[in-house]
């Protein structure tokens, strides 16, 4: 009897086996449909095996020669396996609905038992496969069983008709379902069931990407088609492939917009990824236009030929005229998926299918891993950005020499440049800075005719470096590195040297090496002799920014050539004149300066002082504010401040933003409209020396939004100020120092909006003058310090948005002169602290998005000055309380609340504008059964009943869900008191995963509520 040739819902295959213990163990598998089971009684292990047996015979012939003993032994074996597996499918969801695949895996040996070695040696050869395989080659007639020949074969019945394909062949697949391959045309635009059968398993047979887990029947054999035609997934497949790869995200994930779109910045949301068929409108993707996009670093149209290389955007009538390749408008040519949260995966080998790409930016993620080697098949990429991430291995050899813009820098590599770099032709900049590479400089880049710029600082690389005549050179950057030697020739054109921090010695070289420079940086290595005359003032465009800001040029220690270096005698901290200051006298005796080479950073005799531009070594006023101009890129804040700031002969007490007292000593910094560190580079954070201002009462900080660095320790010897606002200040980083428990006049501290981090220092209860403390939107850790009610004064205390954890300090009730409490969108627990009757100022409290469960304290109803409740989204605030004279705002809803809500309330005139007169109740809360936007009745939004099905679970909400029977017990266990029943009787509620298995709950034989036995609640 050949039953089950008519039962294989798949197939019927030699393929390579999943037991990661066995990688070249090939396995027998068969699906068998539970209908089919049924309907012809395989309902054993007996029947399965011996009509197994009966179908290989006929399909693979008779097996060898075996003994009587031998087979019935490999049968009884086989049975007891397959026994075990079709026990365990009897107890899945798939058993009992009739809707299941039954898969039974025969091992190696019974295949090697029937057949022999020859059977499998095939399969184990595909089992040690290389991961890419070459492309398709055309069908040709291959025998049925030939396993030497082809990884696997699949076997499907489609009208009494069956054929073989094997991994890669895409005819012998189609031709599996029915289908004519001549003409794509016959194919049938809706898959059948016989096709879901063959394709859906080709997702881990022929080893696709992951995504194709996504995919419908209709889509696979779409990617099928296009596949066989181009030997090339579609874009929209790579990039989703891409997508998958680079977030980490599980494709099968079906929840997963929902549950990672603020996680990816947006872009399965409003980004659109995924979810719009036109892959071409998804954030960060550009199709058809080869113009500057993006990302673009280095790359300008400079002249005739870059231009027409950037012309195809569809907006010029000459590209054919140019003769200009332009791609089809819907082929993707550039990705900017820069800066994007959680992008912490790896690259693909099919990125290689963008034919059209040309530019690729993914700087600043968390990508790892390595560069593929399919890369090199790219045949139009000419931008490439992984800058920024944690790409690690040597330095990729197998890049497109299309290439024109290479950004390495920031990432881990390791190793020496390879030689392979030398193909690259047409590179004009290249940075692969901060890495770990090794060895000497490559003299081929010298060799690059269209090369612009090459920054290979923050290596350990070593030598000496080589001769660079390239005539296009403009910037060479080496900085920090461990080379000996310089070179005997720079490049003609260069602008831009770095070789700080490195081994270089030796007299200072000839100043022609550096005619056509406007920045030099050498500081950190030893050099001896004098800075050339010609290096000056004028030739250094950056250092002259810094001089002018201190007002060197009309100084005695601005020498020149201390831009460049310190000479010998002078000393600063970076060997020449920085952002601290310039170079200080060090005294020396002249055997002492002979020896002593330039850029000196330290002086045995002085410690260096910032900002001492007249070497007097005590700091003025105005040179502690001059400090603070150079420290946050003064030169960006605005010329109106500029051209006060560095004169040095404005008075302290006329610069713009500065205040002074009748002494004219310096009493608030106030630089309002000032562009603060507008100029990233040029930012170096608050200097300390603010402290040193003793007079000062104000300083106004607020909105400067670049502003980096942290709050000086130092700052807490400002023993008469008076405000501090940071606010807006959203580069600040680092925690609050605890210093700042030492202003003791301080009645205004302001720092929200900011990136303050640590926890919260007990320290702020010593300011008992502070009338003001807002903190919110930073992201603090720790809990709020039970010293905070020492601040007397206090009136407005605002922590929310702050990521504080633990419980409302009971003391927080000392506070009487309080007004303002909110502590809202934290992670708070516990009770609202219950004596709350000392707040007698208060008139706002709201702590809504916590997790706060407890009774609302009656005291509330008693504060004659609180007008404002918001305490939405919490855990259980309930019961509520009753009467108030002054409240007109509570907002309670999105809590366990349960009621019932008191008549007092109901009737409150005042609340909500008085719409308890219209709707009662239903303006406090809405009740059970029903919801509104805001939880209660307004004049634009009634209680609405809940749609057929839904209901809510508590009083005030603003949706309705499917509630459950379980959902149902478990409110009722809630509104009961349930956790003061009895033990017994409250056994196995909430906790059993089965509800009838809860005291007192009865359930009919379909699992639905008959009795509940409960204990009522004691009142």
């Amino acid at each position: 009897m050949m039953i089950l040739s008519t039962l294989l819902l798949a197939l019927l295959a030699l393929v390579p086996s999943a037991a990661k213990n066995h990688p070249n163990d090939i396995q027998l598998r068969l699906a068998l449909d539970v209908a089919d089971i049924i309907k012809f009684n395989l309902d054993d292990a007996d029947k399965i095996v011996d009509n197994a047996m009966n179908f290989l015979a006929t399909t693979r012939g008779r097996p060898k020669p075996n003994t009587e003993e031998q087979m019935e032994s490999m049968k009884a074996a086989l049975k007891v396996q397959v026994q075990t597996q079709l026990d365990q499918f009897r107890t899945t969801a798939g058993w009992s609905e009739g809707a299941g695949t039954f898969q039974i895996y025969f091992p190696l040996e019974f295949i090697r038992g029937l057949y022999g070695e020859s059977a499998v040696a095939g399969a184990e050869s595909a089992a040690k496969k290389p991961e890419t395989r070459p492309p398709p080659s055309p069908p040709g007639h291959q025998s049925k069983w030939d396993v030497q020949q082809f990884m696997g074969v699949f076997e499907t019945t489609r009208d009494n008709t069956s054929a073989y394909a094997t991994i890669i062949d895409h005819d012998a697949i189609f031709q599996s379902l029915g289908w004519e391959t001549t003409t794509f045309a016959d194919y049938p635009s809706v898959c059948d069931d016989n096709a879901k059968m063959v394709l859906m398993p080709l997702i881990e047979e022929l080893d696709l990407p992951n995504n194709f887990r996504r995919y419908n029947c209709e889509r696979l054999v779409e990617e099928m088609k296009h596949h066989r035609m181009t030997g090339r997934w579609s874009e929209r497949a790579v990039l989703e492939e891409f997508f998958f790869a680079l977030s980490e995200i599980p494709p099968e994930d079906e929840r997963i917009s929902k549950a990672n779109e603020k996680k990816l910045g947006g872009l399965l949301g409003s980004g659109k990824w995924l979810s719009d068929s036109d892959h071409c409108s998804w954030d960060g993707i550009t199709c058809g236009s080869t113009t500057v996009g993006p990302g673009a670093r280095g790359m300008e149209e400079e002249d005739d030929d870059a231009n027409k290389k950037t012309r195809c955007d569809g907006k010029m009538d000459v590209d054919q005229l140019l003769n200009i390749p332009c791609p089809p408008k819907t082929a993707v040519t550039k990705i900017d998926l820069t800066s994007i949260p959680y992008m912490n995966g790896t690259l693909i080998n099919n990125l290689y299918m963008l034919t059209n790409l040309h530019r690729l930016n993914l700087m600043k993620n968390d990508i790892h891993g390595t560069v593929p080697e399919s890369f090199s098949e790219f045949k139009k990429l000419e931008f490439l950005d992984l800058s920024d991430n944690l790409m690690t291995s040597q330095l990729p050899r197998n890049l497109p020499s299309t290439l024109e813009e290479v950004w390495f820098e920031n990432n881990a590599f390791t190793g020496s440049i390879p030689d392979d770099f030398s193909r690259f032709e047409a590179l004009r900049f290249i940075d692969m800075s901060n890495n770990q590479l090794t060895g000497t400089i490559p003299s081929y880049f010298a060799e690059m005719t269209r090369l612009n710029s090459l920054a290979l600082a923050g290596n350990k690389l070593t030598g000496s470096i080589p001769d660079f005549d390239a005539p296009g050179m403009d910037v060479l950057d080496f900085t920090d590195n461990k080379l000996t030697g310089m070179p005997d020739i720079f490049p003609p054109d260069l602008s831009e040297l770095k070789l700080g921090s490195n081994q270089l010695k030796g007299p200072f070289p000839d100043s022609k090496l550096f005619e056509t420079l406007t920045l030099l940086n050498v500081t950190g290595n030893d050099f001896t002799g004098e800075v050339p005359t010609k290096l000056e003032l004028d030739d250094s465009e950056e250092y002259f920014n810094l001089w002018r800001s201190f007002g060197c040029d009309k100084n005695t220690l601005c020498k020149p050539g201390h831009n460049i270096l310190c000479s010998p005698g002078y000393f600063s901290p970076v060997g020449a004149v920085s952002e601290l200051g310039p170079c200080q006298v060090c005294p020396l005796s002249e055997d002492e300066l002979e020896k002593k080479a330039l850029g000196q950073t330290t002086c045995s005799s002085k410690d260096y002082i910032a900002g001492d531009v007249d070497g007097d070594g005590v700091l003025s006023e105005r040179e502690i504010l001059q400090l603070f101009y150079v420290f946050t890129g003064g030169r960006e804040w605005g010329t109106d401040f500029q051209k006060h700031w560095e004169n040095v002969n404005t008075k302290t007490c006329d610069l713009p933003g500065v205040s002074c007292g009748g002494d004219g000593e310096v009493i608030a910094i106030t630089p309002n409209n000032a562009k603060l560190c507008a100029g990233s580079s040029d930012c170096h954070g608050l200097p300390s020396e603010i402290g040193m201002l003793r007079s000062l009462q104000i300083i106004g900080l607020s909105g400067a939004s670049k502003l980096t660095g942290t709050l000086p320790p130092e700052w807490g010897k400002l023993e008469k100020l008076n405000v501090l606002k940071l606010d807006k200040c959203s580069s600040l980083k680092g925690a609050i120092p605890t210093e700042i428990g030492n202003l003791k006049s301080l009645k205004i501290l302001d720092l929200s909006s900011s990136g303050f981090t640590g926890q919260l220092p007990s320290e702020l209860g010593q300011l008992s003058d502070l009338t003001t403390l807002n903190l919110s939107l930073n992201s603090f850790r720790g809990s709020i310090p039970s010293e905070i009610s020492q601040m007397k004064s206090l009136k407005q205390l605002v922590l929310s948005r702050c990521k504080l954890k633990g419980r409302i300090p009971e003391n927080i009730q000392n506070l009487q002169q309080l007004e303002n409490l909110e502590l809202y969108g934290n992670n708070l627990t516990g009770p609202i602290p219950s004596n709350l009757m000392g707040m007698v100022s208060l008139k706002r409290l709201d702590m809504f998005s916590n997790k706060l469960t407890s009774s609302l304290p009656a005291e509330l109803g008693l504060l004659k000055n609180l007008q404002i409740i918001h305490l939405k989204e919490n855990r259980t605030i309930d019961p509520i309380f009753g009467s108030s004279s002054s409240l007109v705002d509570l907002k309670l809803g999105g809590n366990r609340i349960h009621g019932p809500i008191p008549n007092t309330l109901c009737s409150n005139k005042k609340i909500h504008e008085g719409l308890a007169s219209k709707y009662g109740c239903d303006a406090i809360l809405c009740p059970l059964g029903t919801y509104s936007k805001e939880g209660y009745a307004t004049s634009s939004s009634e209680c609405k009943p809940c749609p057929s099905g839904q209901s809510s679970l508590h009083l005030g909400a603003s949706s309705c869900v499917s509630i459950s029977q379980r959902e149902i017990l478990a409110m009722f266990y809630d509104v009961m008191g349930g956790e003061s029943w009895d033990e017994e009787l409250r056994r196995g509620w909430k906790t059993l995963p089965n509800e009838c298995d809860w005291s007192g709950v009865s359930c009919d034989d379909n699992g639905e509520l008959n009795t509940l036995a409960f204990q009522m609640r004691q009142t």
